[in-house]
């Protein structure tokens, strides 16, 4: 056979598989494409019935003003837990300082020395 006739072959071949190939990707485009509308129209006649599903049942609301005149009902509680508290002086002092304004620092307004970090994170 001649090496022409072999490569004519060949590249004939090569032809049919890349135009089968290129021509089953254009198919499976359109399929997708397909699915895609099949499935938007799908969505929307959902969305339409329930839209109109939801209009239907809020048109059946009827609303309703209604005076309840009644007598109130009073019920107090005396909840004494903090009766028993006992506040040393030297407590009660510092609370009136704090109160007043004129409690001291703790510490007298100083802050503590740096310490160095000695080979920890």
């Amino acid at each position: 056979m001649n090496a022409y006739a072999l490569i004519a072959a060949g590249a004939l071949a090569v032809g049919a598989f890349a135009g089968t190939f290129f021509y089953g990707v254009h198919v499976g485009k359109q399929g997708a494409e397909a699915q895609e509308a099949r499935d938007e129209r799908i969505a929307g006649i959902a969305y339409d019935a329930g839209q109109k599903g939801a209009a239907a049942e809020i048109a059946k609301i009827k609303s309703k003003n209604v005076t309840i005149r009644q007598e109130l009902e009073r019920e107090i509680q005396t909840n004494t837990v903090y009766s028993d508290c006992r506040v040393p002086a030297g407590g009660v002092q510092l609370a009136n300082e704090a109160l007043t304004g004129r409690a001291e620092r703790a510490g007298g307004g100083e802050l503590s020395r740096a310490i160095a970090n000695e080979g920890r994170p």
